[in-house]
């Protein structure tokens, strides 16, 4: 049983592994068309009952989790996203709204232009569980670089894994201004977002 959930822990996202054994090397690649990335950003402030929660999605990101056949030993995940392919996807607020939430998102809080790419490279895994056939509950440790600043994260992950197929469900509440982020705000303050957001993901990968 060890043996099984270690083969699994690293086929998921493990990219330390001990044992290595010589092998083919299998490669995951993370299907966009077939996955979804958003992130949830709250509202604040004293007039914040004026104003709308968002639903930002991500519309272009790629990646992929490589690993050897039979040992799985030095596989890694990878996920890059372009950062100026953040959308909202808030069908309350007006068409002047969506631009100019747009605009202040990328010009003024991720600075797009200066920082373009968002990546996430994974590093280790830990508390591995099983939760039903194929199923697993774990921890991805992992460094994140988002407006240009690279931080050590740890995300709660459910995954099931088949030799073709891997899923991978959960969401991480990230804090802004630990990357150099200032919240969104106007109105001298009366009106902005909080300093959590929350990233949600819904993966499929294919080997």
């Amino acid at each position: 049983m060890k043996t099984l959930l270690a083969v699994i822990t690293c086929l998921v996202l493990l990219p330390m592994c001990s044992g290595a054994q010589n092998g083919q090397r299998i490669t995951y690649k993370i299907v966009a068309a077939e996955s979804n990335l958003w992130v949830y950003v709250a509202k604040a402030g004293l007039f914040s009952a004026l104003a709308h929660d968002h639903e930002i999605g991500v519309r272009s990101f790629s990646g992929s989790v490589t690993v050897r056949e039979h040992s799985v030993a030095g596989g890694a995940l990878t996920l890059d996203i372009e950062a100026k392919s953040l959308t909202v996807l808030d069908k309350k607020v007006s068409e002047a709204d969506r631009t100019k939430i747009f605009n202040s998102m990328h010009n003024e809080v991720l600075e797009s232009a200066q920082h373009p790419q968002i990546t996430f490279k994974s590093v280790s895994v830990s508390d591995v569980k099983a939760a039903g056939e194929n199923a697993y509950s774990l921890t991805v440790n992992g460094d994140l670089t988002l407006h240009g600043v690279t931080k050590r994260i740890a995300v709660p992950v459910s995954a099931t894994i088949t030799p073709q197929l891997l899923k991978a469900t959960g969401k991480y509440t990230l804090r802004q201004t630990l990357f150099g982020i200032k919240p969104y705000s106007t109105a001298g303050g009366a009106v902005k977002v909080k300093d959590e957001v929350v990233v949600n993901f819904n993966i499929v990968a294919k080997a």
